[in-house]
Formats: C-alpha cells, sequence, structure tokens
C-alpha cells in the first residue's frame, strides 16, 4: 500500500468508513506528507451532478439563484449571495485585487454560479469541470464561458493571471500533479487560489472523516503546512485558517471535555442525500443521544447568557484551509 498523493509506503491504515450505501471505504493516514485518503473514483462527479437527489443538488439551488440574479443584472446581490460562504468570500474578495483585466480560469466550476459572479463584473474568465453534465448546465445559464477539463481551450489560451478552484482538491486523484499544472498554466506573478479541507476537523475521538462531505466525493484531507512544503520552491505559499463560529465552537470543545466520540453515520441512498444536508437527515436517536443533545443546548444556552462562548477555544473549520500561491518568476 502506498500514499496516494506522495507515493509513500509510509501508510497507516485507520478503519473503514461508508455515509452511502455501496460505498464502503477504507481510511489511511501517510505519515510522510500528513495527509488522510481514501480511493477515488473518477466517474462519480457527473453522477452526482446528474442526480438532482444527490448532494449536488444543493449546487443546483445556488446555480438556480445565480442564474435569476444574473439575468436580473443584480452584481450586488448576486455578490451578497456568495459572500455568505466563507470560501466562496476568498475568491472574490482575493481576485478583486486584482484589475478586471485579468485573465481568470476556474477549475472545477460546476454549475457555474461562482463564475457567473465575475461574468457579470467583466472579468475574461474561463470555468471547467469534469462533468459534462455540470459544463452544460452552465453553458445554458451563463452562456459560453465553460469547457471541460480535456478541452484544447484551457492549453490555448494560457498563461492565465489568476487561477482558482472551491472544493475541488481534496476531491481530485492527483492533488500535487493538479497544482503542478496548474502554476505551469500562470503567467510569472500570477496567482492559484484555493481552500483544501483541513484533517485538523476530525475533531472527535476515533473521527475517520469529515462528515459533512464523505467519500466518494470528498476522498482527500489535507494539514496545514502541507502546501507551503510542496510548492515554496515555485511559489511564495500563504495559508490561512479559517475558525469556527464561536456557537459551534462551544459545542465542540464541550464533547472533547466531555470525551464523546465520533458517531459512525447511518449509510444514505447515494442519490436520496440531498434532503439530509438541506434538512438534516431524520433519526431515531437513542436515549442517550437525546439526553446529551439537550445537554448540549442547555449549555449553549447558558454560555450565551453569561459570555463563555468568548472563551471556547478555537476549532479548525472543514474547509478553512484557504490558501494563496504567488508564482515565483525564473531565476
Amino acid at each position: 500500500m502506498q500514499c496516494r498523493i506522495c507515493a509513500s509506503r509510509e501508510v497507516k491504515a485507520l478503519g473503514r468508513v461508508k455515509y452511502y450505501q455501496d460505498y464502503g471505504w477504507s481510511v489511511f493516514d501517510c505519515l510522510a506528507c500528513l495527509c488522510r485518503f481514501t480511493q477515488h473514483d473518477p466517474s462519480i462527479y457527473n453522477r452526482l451532478h446528474s442526480n438532482s437527489g444527490s448532494i449536488y443538488g444543493l449546487y443546483r439551488d445556488l446555480a438556480e439563484q445565480s442564474k435569476r440574479l444574473f439575468d436580473q443584472g443584480d452584481l450586488a446581490a448576486l455578490k451578497r449571495e456568495l459572500l455568505a460562504t466563507a470560501k466562496y468570500r476568498f475568491i472574490i474578495e482575493s481576485v478583486e485585487q486584482h484589475s478586471t483585466s485579468v485573465k481568470l480560469l476556474e477549475i472545477g466550476c460546476s454549475r457555474g454560479y461562482l463564475t457567473s459572479y465575475f461574468i457579470l463584473a467583466g472579468y475574461d474568465i474561463l470555468g471547467s469541470d469534469v462533468s459534462p453534465e455540470a459544463i452544460n448546465a452552465a453553458r445554458e445559464a451563463f452562456g459560453a464561458h465553460f469547457v471541460g477539463v480535456c478541452s484544447t481551450v484551457l492549453q490555448k489560451d494560457s498563461a492565465y493571471d489568476v487561477i482558482y478552484h472551491v472544493g475541488t482538491i481534496g476531491c481530485v486523484n492527483d492533488p500535487l500533479g493538479l497544482t503542478t499544472d496548474l502554476l505551469r498554466m500562470l503567467k510569472p506573478g500570477g496567482q492559484l487560489l484555493f481552500n483544501a479541507p483541513n484533517v485538523d476537523s476530525c475533531w472527535l475521538k476515533g473521527q475517520l472523516w469529515l462528515d459533512a462531505a464523505p467519500p466518494p466525493d470528498l476522498v482527500t484531507l489535507f494539514r496545514p503546512g502541507f502546501w507551503q512544503k510542496q510548492f515554496s520552491s515555485a511559489a511564495i505559499v500563504e495559508e490561512e485558517i479559517e475558525m469556527c463560529p464561536a456557537e459551534q465552537a462551544f459545542c465542540i470543545g464541550l464533547r472533547k471535555v466531555s470525551g464523546r466520540s465520533w458517531r459512525r453515520p447511518d449509510p444514505l441512498p447515494l442519490d436520496e442525500s440531498v434532503n439530509h444536508y438541506q434538512n438534516g437527515r431524520p433519526e431515531n436517536l437513542a436515549w442517550g443521544e437525546r439526553i446529551w443533545q439537550r445537554l448540549e443546548n442547555n449549555s449553549l444556552k447558558i454560555a450565551r447568557l453569561t459570555h463563555l462562548l468568548t472563551l471556547a477555544p478555537k476549532q479548525p473549520s472543514p474547509f478553512g484551509l484557504f490558501v494563496k500561491m504567488t508564482k515565483k518568476y525564473a531565476q
């Protein structure tokens, strides 16, 4: 067994996770690059995009809202909609430090909702995705600014001033190879922007994976410092770690202090998972879980009243490892 990310054989098996029926996969830690990983299924993304009942149904909702505002030409409202999510805020605020004359490329554009903001704002932008379903939907909604990842247009139109991707790097088979390719497509001094899933957000004892984004979609978790170590020779690398909101951090800290262990999920049908992420999974909790839930809610109320929330230890957010790479000029 070797690490899928760095090819090291210093790999430790942690156990198996099964969030979805028919997708029970082994999880490993690499002792060399410190990534946590499971197997990669390249066919899964078009299936997720093609089925409105999958977790990617959430992206359909965002794309529809973005299209409505895009068609109205309401740039300010579209920006407010996207800024509500930290990972999109990171990209928008970073790109807007440049003029609208820069050449942008979005990798893993999904149905084009984030790309649509930069189109409406007047940027020269191209969006790409591995899913034909997603690309067709994006082109229909926002115009001919989108191509598949195998398109020769991606290479023909380089070099780019800014390349970004959101929620993508943990889903690909070869994150180091992808990052190397994207840096090559940048102009010297150009920037690569992305967010990465943080393995330090497996907060609880025995927790093997991030519950908010299970395999087969997300297949690699990273640790802070990984990108600096791997790419400092080619780029100036900045990493920023987003922390959870105070109330969430308080509840996480309470679970840690109380010795709570990670609760393994009950597997869902892959094509019926959107309801869980929109409304919460309906479950018949055991009496112990119900008691704990009540205790946590009461403790949170007391913490709000007594201002104890500010004393809660900070906790890293699952997808808040924000990375900015500025390509170095040739020596």
